[in-house]
């Protein structure tokens, strides 16, 4: 079983992404104000280095043509009082040869004395009795005989580790501290930003599942605004969808009572027949019960499965309205001949495609031209035509010569069991008054338009539904919700 992922936490990463340069931050300006420091520090010890040789340079004289370094007990002693570190000096002549000293200072970097000049001191380090000491080499002409001499001062490190130390030290802890502080600040910070979201949650969480009215937006953040209002979106739909649901059930309920109660009835009627010319009669009204039954249901079962919210956008396919057509036409022509109808087809000089699914496109047709059979006398005549307009529009339409849609009822026909009175006493035609509403539904569910016409100025009716051609890769993202590659695997069938 594959381990379950850890959900990560908003409060968790903006600590992490407001923290962790804060820190970064930080450190690097402790670093580099630290730098500084240890170098202003260098510095102004380098400086007392360099005034101790001048001191020893300030004994330095002239003997019998000889450069000799008269320094008393005294002044040493005063040269060397530091609590803290150790100094040792040496004075070698232009040779390499050493005049004085109280201990072997090893050879630094330069070669000889032609290395150094008399104002800018040498810095280097090096190690002295097993421990690290900083150098200062300073070249020094004897006033009188003009004779060069290197003098050289070294220096334990210890106050300067020390210093060192106490800068780290000063800047470390209330660097710490500000950074707790700051880590405070932002955690109260976040915590405080995200009551809006808490308070989300918890209106959601207290819903019932039968609340699903809008959430309201008044006192949501701006940057959750838009999540509102796509959630808002989400319970409008849902909304949609149940109350869809409901009405189906209600009306499937409804609907289907009446003819599972006459089937009964007629079923009872037969069983207590003797007569066989009896019984077959009730049998045949049995078995058009049955067939009134049996449309009703699939009619149901189709419109539930052609509303908007069961569609579903990757079974959609570029399709030939023509070939559609032609194939709905096969299917209902010995209807049309039963009743000795003339049914014709009119199909378009050019391609007449649609984006659409196949099952869906293939019940509008058979539900518009199979009406157009039913409610024709006897012996009229239905036309079948697809047809292009322009580049924009594919239209696919069904003319009939029969007794016609009054134009009151033509906003009507399209709701769910709604029949149309076949005369003035207000009796209802037959059929389940589902054909229409099934190719309303498929039409929405296409983004196309259904308008019923008037074939002639008394009689004959015209169904036209117009469909979009615009079926390029954008309009297919843009239209259907479809990634790339759904999209070109429907462009590629």
């Amino acid at each position: 079983m594959a381990k379950k992922k850890a959900t990560p936490s908003l409060r968790r990463q903006l600590l992490q992404w407001l923290m962790i340069p804060i820190l970064v931050l930080m450190l690097i300006g402790a670093l580099v104000t630290y730098g500084l420091a240890i170098a202003f520090a260098t510095e102004g010890y380098d400086q007392a280095l360099v005034d101790c040789i001048h001191s020893i340079a300030s004994h330095i004289v002239s003997r019998d043509g000889r450069v000799v370094v008269d320094l008393p007990p005294v002044a040493l002693e005063i040269l060397k009082d530091n609590a803290k570190d150790k100094l040792y000096y040496q004075v070698k002549d232009s040779h390499g040869d050493v005049i004085a000293s109280d201990t072997r200072i090893p050879d630094t970097e330069f070669g000889d004395a032609s290395d150094l000049n008399e104002k800018e001191p040498d810095y280097t380090y090096g190690r002295i009795r097993g421990e690290e000491v900083r150098i200062a080499s300073l070249l020094f002409r004897e006033p009188k005989s003009g004779g060069k001499v290197v003098i050289q001062v070294a220096e334990t490190l210890r106050a300067r580790e020390e210093f060192a130390d106490k800068i780290l030290i000063g800047l470390v802890v209330p660097q710490l501290f500000i950074v707790v502080g700051i880590g405070l600040a932002i955690f109260f910070g976040i915590r405080r930003g995200l009551t809006p979201l808490n308070n989300l949650r918890d209106a959601v969480a207290m819903r019932t599942p039968h609340d699903l009215g809008p959430i309201p937006e008044e006192n949501v953040p701006r940057e959750v605004r838009t999540l509102v209002s796509a959630i808002n979106g989400l319970l409008e739909r849902l909304h949609m969808d149940i109350e869809a649901q409901r009405r189906f059930v209600a009306n499937a309920a409804h609907q289907l009572r009446t003819p599972v109660a006459g089937l009964k009835t007629q079923t009872e009627l037969a069983l207590r027949q003797t007569d066989p010319a009896d019984i077959k009669h009730a049998l045949t009204l049995i078995r058009t019960s049955a067939d009134r039954a049996t449309r009703l249901t699939n009619q149901l079962l189709t419109l539930a499965r052609t509303g908007p919210e069961a569609q579903d956008p990757r079974t959609r396919a570029v399709i030939e309205l023509s070939d559609v057509a032609k194939a709905v036409m096969g299917e209902l022509v010995p209807q049309a001949v039963e009743r000795n109808i003339d049914i014709g087809f009119e199909g378009a000089s050019e391609p007449a495609t649609v984006l659409g699914d196949r099952w869906s496109l293939h019940e509008l047709c058979s539900n518009l031209i199979e009406n157009a059979i039913r409610y024709t006398q006897n012996g009229g005549r239905v036309t079948v035509r697809v047809f292009a307009i322009g580049d924009k529009e594919r239209v696919f339409e069904v003319e009939d010569n029969g007794p016609g849609i009054p134009e009151p009822e033509r906003s009507r026909v399209f709701e769910r069991f709604y029949r149309v009175p076949e005369d003035g006493l207000g009796k209802k035609s037959s059929g389940s008054g589902l054909g229409l509403a099934i190719v309303r539904e498929i039409a929405n569910s296409h983004g196309a338009d259904v308008k019923i016409m008037s074939a002639r100025a008394t009689e004959g009716t015209i169904v036209q539904v117009r469909f979009s051609a615009n079926i390029s890769e954008s309009s297919l993202i843009g239209d259907i919700g479809l990634d790339r590659r759904a999209v070109i695997a429907i462009c590629d069938k």
